[in-house]
Protein backbone atom coordinates (compact mmCIF):
# COMPACT_ATOMS: atom_id res chain seq x y z
CA UNK A 1 0.00 0.00 0.00
CA UNK A 2 1.25 3.43 -1.11
CA UNK A 3 2.28 5.54 2.09
CA UNK A 4 -0.30 8.25 0.99
CA UNK A 5 -3.35 5.63 1.56
CA UNK A 6 -2.48 6.16 5.34
CA UNK A 7 -3.52 8.30 7.92
CA UNK A 8 -1.49 10.32 9.80
CA UNK A 9 -1.64 8.46 13.06
CA UNK A 10 -0.14 10.86 15.46
CA UNK A 11 -3.72 13.55 14.50
CA UNK A 12 -5.39 9.89 14.25
CA UNK A 13 -4.91 9.13 17.72
CA UNK A 14 -5.28 13.10 18.91
CA UNK A 15 -9.09 12.27 17.41
CA UNK A 16 -9.72 9.02 19.07
CA UNK A 17 -8.30 10.74 22.36
CA UNK A 18 -9.91 14.05 22.51
CA UNK A 19 -12.91 14.27 20.38
CA UNK A 20 -16.59 14.14 21.60
CA UNK A 21 -18.94 15.73 19.07
CA UNK A 22 -20.57 19.24 18.93
CA UNK A 23 -22.42 22.16 20.20
CA UNK A 24 -22.57 23.29 23.58
CA UNK A 25 -22.07 21.19 27.38
CA UNK A 26 -24.07 24.29 28.94
CA UNK A 27 -27.22 23.54 26.68
CA UNK A 28 -30.02 21.83 28.12
CA UNK A 29 -30.41 19.02 25.62
CA UNK A 30 -27.74 16.68 25.13
CA UNK A 31 -28.25 13.80 22.33
CA UNK A 32 -25.65 11.08 22.26
CA UNK A 33 -25.35 8.18 19.62
CA UNK A 34 -22.65 5.76 18.77
CA UNK A 35 -20.88 7.06 16.01
CA UNK A 36 -20.74 9.85 13.40
CA UNK A 37 -21.06 8.57 9.83
CA UNK A 38 -17.90 8.59 7.50
CA UNK A 39 -17.74 7.38 3.66
CA UNK A 40 -14.30 6.19 1.87
CA UNK A 41 -10.90 7.19 3.07
CA UNK A 42 -10.61 10.71 1.43
CA UNK A 43 -13.89 11.74 3.07
CA UNK A 44 -12.58 10.57 6.52
CA UNK A 45 -9.70 11.88 6.01
CA UNK A 46 -10.68 14.97 4.90
CA UNK A 47 -12.66 15.05 8.15
CA UNK A 48 -9.96 14.27 10.46
CA UNK A 49 -8.04 17.03 8.81
CA UNK A 50 -10.55 19.52 9.34
CA UNK A 51 -11.06 18.93 12.86
CA UNK A 52 -7.51 19.24 13.21
CA UNK A 53 -7.36 22.74 11.61
CA UNK A 54 -10.74 23.77 13.33
CA UNK A 55 -8.37 23.36 16.55
CA UNK A 56 -8.71 20.04 17.76
CA UNK A 57 -11.62 20.19 20.02
CA UNK A 58 -13.30 18.43 22.22
CA UNK A 59 -16.85 19.43 21.00
CA UNK A 60 -17.52 21.90 17.71
CA UNK A 61 -19.78 23.89 15.97
CA UNK A 62 -21.68 21.16 13.99
CA UNK A 63 -22.55 24.01 11.14
CA UNK A 64 -19.52 25.51 11.13
CA UNK A 65 -17.63 22.26 10.92
CA UNK A 66 -20.26 20.58 8.37
CA UNK A 67 -19.45 23.80 5.94
CA UNK A 68 -15.85 23.16 6.74
CA UNK A 69 -15.81 19.78 5.29
CA UNK A 70 -18.59 20.61 2.42
CA UNK A 71 -21.58 19.72 3.40
CA UNK A 72 -23.13 23.18 3.99
CA UNK A 73 -26.20 22.43 2.54
CA UNK A 74 -27.81 21.75 5.82
CA UNK A 75 -27.45 25.21 7.10
CA UNK A 76 -28.39 27.02 4.35
CA UNK A 77 -30.89 30.14 5.20
CA UNK A 78 -34.53 29.76 4.90
CA UNK A 79 -35.90 26.74 2.39
CA UNK A 80 -32.62 25.96 1.19
CA UNK A 81 -31.71 23.89 3.75
CA UNK A 82 -31.59 20.45 3.18
CA UNK A 83 -33.14 17.86 5.80
CA UNK A 84 -31.50 14.69 4.85
CA UNK A 85 -30.24 13.35 8.60
CA UNK A 86 -32.50 11.36 10.13
CA UNK A 87 -30.41 11.90 13.39
CA UNK A 88 -30.69 15.76 13.03
CA UNK A 89 -34.77 16.07 11.92
CA UNK A 90 -35.33 13.53 14.96
CA UNK A 91 -33.52 15.59 17.54
CA UNK A 92 -34.82 18.56 16.12
CA UNK A 93 -38.73 17.37 16.77
CA UNK A 94 -37.51 15.99 20.83
CA UNK A 95 -36.39 19.34 21.45
CA UNK A 96 -39.17 21.51 19.62
CA UNK A 97 -41.85 19.05 21.89
CA UNK A 98 -39.63 19.59 25.05
CA UNK A 99 -40.00 23.88 24.85
CA UNK A 100 -43.54 23.17 24.26
CA UNK A 101 -44.14 23.34 20.81
CA UNK A 102 -47.08 21.38 19.68
CA UNK A 103 -48.16 20.95 15.55
CA UNK A 104 -44.35 21.13 14.80
CA UNK A 105 -43.74 21.86 10.64
CA UNK A 106 -40.95 21.19 8.17
CA UNK A 107 -40.60 25.10 8.69
CA UNK A 108 -39.91 25.05 12.36
CA UNK A 109 -37.42 21.54 12.23
CA UNK A 110 -35.59 23.42 9.13
CA UNK A 111 -35.29 27.05 11.12
CA UNK A 112 -34.05 25.36 14.25
CA UNK A 113 -31.17 23.10 12.01
CA UNK A 114 -30.22 26.43 10.43
CA UNK A 115 -29.92 28.52 13.74
CA UNK A 116 -29.79 26.69 16.73
CA UNK A 117 -28.67 22.43 16.17
CA UNK A 118 -25.12 21.80 18.18
CA UNK A 119 -24.14 25.36 17.72
CA UNK A 120 -21.33 26.46 20.27
CA UNK A 121 -23.17 28.94 22.15
CA UNK A 122 -27.30 27.26 22.06
CA UNK A 123 -28.81 25.17 23.82
CA UNK A 124 -28.00 21.74 22.80
CA UNK A 125 -25.09 19.36 22.36
CA UNK A 126 -24.75 16.88 20.60
CA UNK A 127 -22.22 13.69 21.77
CA UNK A 128 -20.74 10.25 20.06
CA UNK A 129 -19.71 7.34 22.16
CA UNK A 130 -17.32 6.84 19.86
CA UNK A 131 -14.98 9.35 17.92
CA UNK A 132 -14.08 7.61 14.60
CA UNK A 133 -16.59 8.10 11.28
CA UNK A 134 -17.34 5.26 9.73
CA UNK A 135 -19.74 3.53 6.76
CA UNK A 136 -21.53 1.10 9.60
CA UNK A 137 -20.69 -0.72 12.65
CA UNK A 138 -20.19 -3.99 10.15
CA UNK A 139 -17.33 -1.73 8.18
CA UNK A 140 -13.74 -1.34 9.55
CA UNK A 141 -11.10 0.85 7.27
CA UNK A 142 -8.86 2.10 9.84
CA UNK A 143 -6.86 -1.34 10.17
CA UNK A 144 -5.91 -0.76 6.19
CA UNK A 145 -4.84 2.67 6.30
CA UNK A 146 -3.40 3.29 9.78
CA UNK A 147 -0.26 1.51 11.72
CA UNK A 148 -2.19 2.03 15.09
CA UNK A 149 -1.92 -1.44 16.57
CA UNK A 150 -5.67 -1.12 18.55
CA UNK A 151 -6.78 0.38 15.10
CA UNK A 152 -6.41 -3.18 13.77
CA UNK A 153 -10.34 -4.48 14.42
CA UNK A 154 -13.12 -2.87 16.09
CA UNK A 155 -12.78 -5.04 18.81
CA UNK A 156 -9.40 -3.98 19.64
CA UNK A 157 -10.21 -0.23 19.35
CA UNK A 158 -13.44 -0.48 21.19
CA UNK A 159 -11.54 -2.08 24.51
CA UNK A 160 -9.14 1.31 23.74
CA UNK A 161 -11.29 3.70 24.22
CA UNK A 162 -14.70 2.97 25.27
CA UNK A 163 -14.46 2.93 29.33
CA UNK A 164 -12.28 6.43 28.58
CA UNK A 165 -15.15 7.89 26.81
CA UNK A 166 -18.03 6.34 29.14
CA UNK A 167 -16.11 8.03 32.31
CA UNK A 168 -15.92 11.06 30.36
CA UNK A 169 -18.88 11.64 29.08
CA UNK A 170 -20.91 10.74 32.48
CA UNK A 171 -18.20 13.13 34.55
CA UNK A 172 -19.42 15.84 31.60
CA UNK A 173 -23.42 15.50 32.88
CA UNK A 174 -22.28 15.45 36.08
CA UNK A 175 -20.38 18.62 35.64
CA UNK A 176 -23.04 20.48 33.63
CA UNK A 177 -26.59 18.76 34.69
CA UNK A 178 -28.39 19.51 31.78
CA UNK A 179 -32.01 18.68 31.93
CA UNK A 180 -32.33 15.83 29.50
CA UNK A 181 -30.27 13.63 28.23
CA UNK A 182 -31.29 11.39 25.44
CA UNK A 183 -29.54 8.36 23.93
CA UNK A 184 -30.51 7.03 21.13
CA UNK A 185 -30.06 3.19 20.10
CA UNK A 186 -31.99 0.64 21.39
CA UNK A 187 -28.62 -2.01 20.24
CA UNK A 188 -26.46 0.09 22.27
CA UNK A 189 -28.62 -0.05 25.63
CA UNK A 190 -25.84 -1.58 27.87
CA UNK A 191 -23.78 1.49 27.13
CA UNK A 192 -25.93 4.32 28.14
CA UNK A 193 -26.77 2.35 31.03
CA UNK A 194 -23.27 2.15 32.33
CA UNK A 195 -22.89 6.31 31.35
CA UNK A 196 -26.25 6.71 33.60
CA UNK A 197 -24.85 4.29 36.30
CA UNK A 198 -22.29 6.78 36.78
CA UNK A 199 -24.60 9.89 38.15
CA UNK A 200 -28.03 8.07 39.36
CA UNK A 201 -28.57 5.02 41.13
CA UNK A 202 -32.69 5.45 39.75
CA UNK A 203 -33.69 2.49 37.27
CA UNK A 204 -34.87 3.02 34.14
CA UNK A 205 -38.31 2.16 33.37
CA UNK A 206 -40.34 1.48 30.20
CA UNK A 207 -43.21 3.76 28.57
CA UNK A 208 -45.63 2.45 26.71
CA UNK A 209 -44.45 4.46 23.57
CA UNK A 210 -41.14 2.24 23.49
CA UNK A 211 -38.37 4.24 25.39
CA UNK A 212 -37.01 4.07 28.36
CA UNK A 213 -36.70 7.16 30.87
CA UNK A 214 -35.15 8.34 34.53
CA UNK A 215 -34.80 10.39 36.30
CA UNK A 216 -32.45 12.52 39.23
CA UNK A 217 -32.74 15.93 40.82
CA UNK A 218 -31.31 17.64 37.89
CA UNK A 219 -31.19 15.23 34.39
CA UNK A 220 -33.77 13.05 32.71
CA UNK A 221 -32.38 10.34 31.01
CA UNK A 222 -33.89 8.64 27.95
CA UNK A 223 -33.18 5.55 25.79
CA UNK A 224 -34.52 6.06 22.35
CA UNK A 225 -34.70 4.26 19.43
CA UNK A 226 -32.79 5.32 16.47
CA UNK A 227 -34.19 7.69 14.07
CA UNK A 228 -33.36 4.77 11.34
CA UNK A 229 -35.40 2.49 13.04
CA UNK A 230 -37.95 0.64 10.44
CA UNK A 231 -41.27 1.86 11.93
CA UNK A 232 -40.27 4.88 13.87
CA UNK A 233 -42.43 7.94 13.58
CA UNK A 234 -42.12 11.26 14.17
CA UNK A 235 -44.50 11.12 16.98
CA UNK A 236 -42.13 8.60 18.33
CA UNK A 237 -39.95 11.63 19.10
CA UNK A 238 -42.59 13.93 20.33
CA UNK A 239 -43.53 11.59 22.50
CA UNK A 240 -40.10 11.73 24.53
CA UNK A 241 -40.19 15.79 24.00
CA UNK A 242 -43.45 15.74 25.73
CA UNK A 243 -42.41 13.36 28.31
CA UNK A 244 -39.35 15.78 28.81
CA UNK A 245 -41.37 18.92 29.48
CA UNK A 246 -43.38 16.79 32.02
CA UNK A 247 -40.36 15.86 34.20
CA UNK A 248 -39.00 19.09 33.43
CA UNK A 249 -42.40 20.97 35.03
CA UNK A 250 -42.74 18.48 38.16
CA UNK A 251 -39.35 19.95 39.45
Amino acid sequence: MLSQYFFNDELLKERVDAFYGYGNYEGHYWFIGMEERGEDFQDIEKRINIWSNRGRCEIDDVAEYHEAIGYGASFQPGAKAKLDVPVWRSIIRIVLSAKGTENINIKDVREYQTNELGRKDKETCLLELLPLPSQSLKHWIYGEHSELTFLSNRDTYEKYCLEKRINHISQRIKEHQPKAVVFYGIGFEYYWRRITEKITDVEFSPTSEGFLICQNSQTMFVIAKHPVTRGVTSEYFHNIGRSIAAKIAEK
